[in-house]
């Protein structure tokens, strides 16, 4: 729900504020570091995945997850930002009516990418015997989580108004909008994260029921209980992977629906603690999108003495900094090489290559 702590306050917070306060200054300053985290880190994911000849269900999730943030980094941060200070909402009627739904649908498609990436972890693990599921159908489900977001908030963006400064919502009655936000609250956060939860602790407990099977197995055959015990973990170690994203996810965005619930039936608008609740959370909620590249993948052979003894090498040489970011759940890997040559006429060169490791699997892990 990016959209909703623009438009539900007060139109007068910004006139009557001359200047920033010290939590508005942290939020800004917080805003441009998540930017520059963000678009890095998912820009990795991104090239390391379309990098790849053939890619799994799981990863054709990952990937639509990491272009929703980085979306939220390009342009939703971005905006808000341009919006903080300029004092009002300065895109014009027109935009009003599509910024915040497509901030709201970033989220909710976020949300629906995590379910389904639940539900295949839970199709892997309960049976992994039955077919695979087909890459066209991992895109079907991608396409599925833009439309019905996009649908659903249709009634949203029509009761947007630019007045004066501000972009505004004016709902017919005021039950309209309590009734909007519960239900945005029930199917993008209850719902599915009661489902995902479910599939999560089903695979689970079915990994820990193999892993102790195996531990009573008759070592007749140790290299097949071996090799079995080792594809147990590796899915364990996945499945651990994913629930992280969804913690994070669950723990970044319940603030901003508990203050916007707050808000429209506890008379929050009337605190004088509401706004910075909300900056509070508007903080965590764009932080899950800088978090995840974190959470998915992490650097390899990159060091900050390297970087910087680069630029001590003497005229003629020539120094490689490798920085190399991979996946966790998957053995791709993303190489990204920087030669810098000092010379007394020749700057740093740019980057000169971009190789990525393709190992492909039989196995449906």
């Amino acid at each position: 729900m990016t959209a909703f702590y623009k438009t539900s306050g007060n139109a007068t917070d910004y006139e009557e504020t001359a200047g920033f306060s010290a939590i508005e200054i942290v939020q800004l300053v917080l805003y441009f570091a998540i930017i520059l985290v963000g678009l890095v880190g998912n820009t990795m994911i991104v090239v390391t995945l379309l990098g790849r000849q053939t890619r799994r269900v799981g990863e054709y999730l990952i990937l639509n997850l990491a272009i929703t943030d980085f979306a939220t980094c390009a342009i939703s941060i971005p905006l808000d930002l341009a919006e903080r200070l300029s004092g009002g909402f300065p895109f014009g009627s027109i935009l009003c009516y599509m910024i915040y739904p497509f901030q709201t649908v970033l989220m909710a498609v976020s949300v629906i990418t995590l379910l389904s990436m639940s539900l295949e972890r839970h199709r892997v693990v309960m049976t992994p015997m039955r077919p695979k599921v087909l890459p066209r159908t991992a895109k079907f489900v991608i396409g599925v989580s833009w439309l019905i977001p996009s649908l659903v908030i249709i009634p949203y963006a029509l009761v947007l108004r630019l007045e004066g400064k501000q972009c505004m919502e004016k709902w017919p009655e005021d039950w309209y909008v309590k009734v909007f936000t519960l239900t945005n609250f029930a199917i993008f956060y209850v719902v599915p994260l009661t489902v995902i939860a479910s599939s999560y602790v089903r695979a689970g407990r079915k990994i820990r029921k193999e892993l102790d099977r195996l531990e009573h197995v008759v070592d007749s055959h140790r290299s097949q209980v071996q090799y079995t015990k080792k594809r147990t973990l590796q899915k364990m170690r996945i499945t651990k992977v994913f629930i992280v994203a969804v913690s994070a996810f669950l723990v970044c965005m319940l603030p901003t629906h508990a203050s916007w619930i707050w808000h429209d039936f506890g008379h929050g608008w009337d605190s004088k603690y509401f706004q910075d609740v909300l900056i509070f959370s508007n903080i965590l909620m764009y932080a899950n999108s800088a978090s995840n590249p974190f959470i998915f993948g992490s650097l390899r052979k990159f060091s900050l003495a390297r970087l910087f003894c680069c630029c001590r090498k003497h005229s003629g040489e020539l120094y490689q900094l490798e920085c190399i970011y991979e996946l966790r759940v998957g053995s791709t890997t993303l190489h990204v090489g920087r030669e810098m040559a000092v010379k007394g006429y020749n700057k740093a060169s740019k980057l000169l290559e971009r190789t990525n490791t393709n190992r492909l699997k039989c196995a449906n892990v």
